[in-house]
């Protein structure tokens, strides 16, 4: 199983992004996974491809992610644990990257496609990009 960034998949879907290309690249083996999305991550990919392509873009990428992403609901707890990832790497990573960070370390998940460089601080973590 593999975690995805949300950033990995708004590139994917947004050919002015700076790694489209590369996207591109890695979609037969992210394809060829069981992929993992925390919703924090869905929300961010979903409005940002809404901001930057409108609506019908957004839900295509909505309707993609949950009819072939395990989606992940966070409890209130796992949110609060998450906050406290934030707080250890003095908020240089975001909260739904520590809730990623949370899920892949509770998973026993060692791989994020994602473009989000932050992640190579953490133990453990493999990031492809």
């Amino acid at each position: 199983m593999i975690l995805v960034d949300s950033n990995y998949m708004i590139a994917l879907m947004n050919d002015k992004d700076k790694n489209h290309k590369r996207a591109k690249e890695l979609a037969s083996r992210v394809d060829n996974e069981k992929k993992i999305m925390p919703v924090l991550m869905l929300s961010e990919a979903v409005t940002s491809i809404g901001s930057r392509k409108k609506g019908k873009e957004a839900k295509l990428l909505y309707d993609t992610l949950i009819d072939n992403f395990e989606i992940y609901y966070p409890t209130f707890n796992e949110i609060d644990a998450a906050m406290q990832c934030v707080l250890k790497y003095d908020g240089t990573l975001a909260l739904a990257d520590c809730l990623a960070i949370w899920v892949m370390k509770k998973r026993e998940i060692s791989e994020i496609v994602s473009f989000d460089d932050d992640f190579d601080k953490v133990e453990g973590i493999i990031r492809i990009h």
